[in-house]
């Protein structure tokens, strides 16, 4: 529903490079955030309330040397700045729920490159070391005769390490290589031992668009996901979108709110 709205306002950035698509973006949510910031709230008000605590603060290193004193000062502090946070409350409700739906359109075509008609890729079933020796069949494709599968449609699981957020683990991984034309596709997988199948929906695309590259498995088999490779964009210092977006978002900040003399 939301693409109808954002994809004509958007879609013209998907022919930019990532990292310029990002930065403008960020920069036109940071602009439109700020500003309704700035006539949302009481602006006198809140630089009263930013004043006092950065005088409350000079008086804390003043008196750093009574303990007591110092925490007065610090109460008062913290009572102020629960009255500016009160304050600045009332814009967050108006640009929360457009962020999200916007945030998740740059999730939709800013995370990953498409698969590109006739290009190899590999898609990726991880599975618990329970799995490992099974064997898994790419039962189908819909619609059939399109993709060619260039390494067999049956796989075995093998072990496999692979990196967490914090350490490495074993799992078991079965992999198949495919290419195939432009269209959009649903790869059922099964194993030899189970009845059930899984599907996948994948799409092959000269345009900037993706099927979700990983489905999460969540029922008591040992199959844990099913992967496309699609590759990650990492627009600035092998950084995602997310935090491309807010490092630029935080400089544009600090700069416009100096500029409008926001509080």
């Amino acid at each position: 529903m939301f693409e109808a709205i954002l994809n004509p306002v958007f879609a013209p950035l998907l022919n930019l490079p990532p990292l310029f698509a990002i930065i403008i973006i960020s920069f036109v949510l940071t602009l439109l955030i700020t500003l309704i910031h700035k006539f949302a709230t009481d602006q006198k008000l809140m630089k009263s309330l930013k004043d006092e605590m950065k005088s409350h603060q000079k008086e804390m290193k003043d008196h750093k040397d009574n303990p007591q004193k110092v925490m007065e000062i610090q109460k008062q502090v913290m009572q102020k700045n629960m009255e500016f946070m009160k304050h600045s409350f009332k814009p967050m409700i108006f640009t929360f729920i457009p962020i999200i739906i916007i945030f998740g359109w740059l999730n939709a075509h800013m995370a990953y490159y498409p698969i590109m008609p006739n290009q190899e890729f590999d898609i990726t079933l991880t599975f618990d070391l329970e799995g490992l020796g099974k064997g898994i069949n790419l039962v189908s494709v819909i619609p059939e005769n399109q993709l060619e599968i260039i390494n067999g449609a049956k796989q075995t699981v093998e072990k496999n390490k692979t990196k967490t957020f914090f350490s490495e683990k074993w799992v078991g991984m079965a992999k198949w290589k495919l290419k195939g034309p432009e269209g959009l596709y649903t790869l059922v997988y099964s194993f030899d031992d189970d009845m059930r199948a899984y599907e996948k929906d994948l799409i092959i695309t000269e345009e900037r668009k993706y099927a979700a590259p990983e489905k999460r498995i969540n029922d008591e088999s040992s199959l844990k996901s099913i992967k496309i490779g699609n590759e990650p964009i990492r627009p600035l210092f092998g950084l995602g979108w997310i935090w491309t977006y807010i490092i630029f978002s935080i400089i544009f900040s600090i700069i416009i709110r100096k500029v409008l003399k926001v509080a």
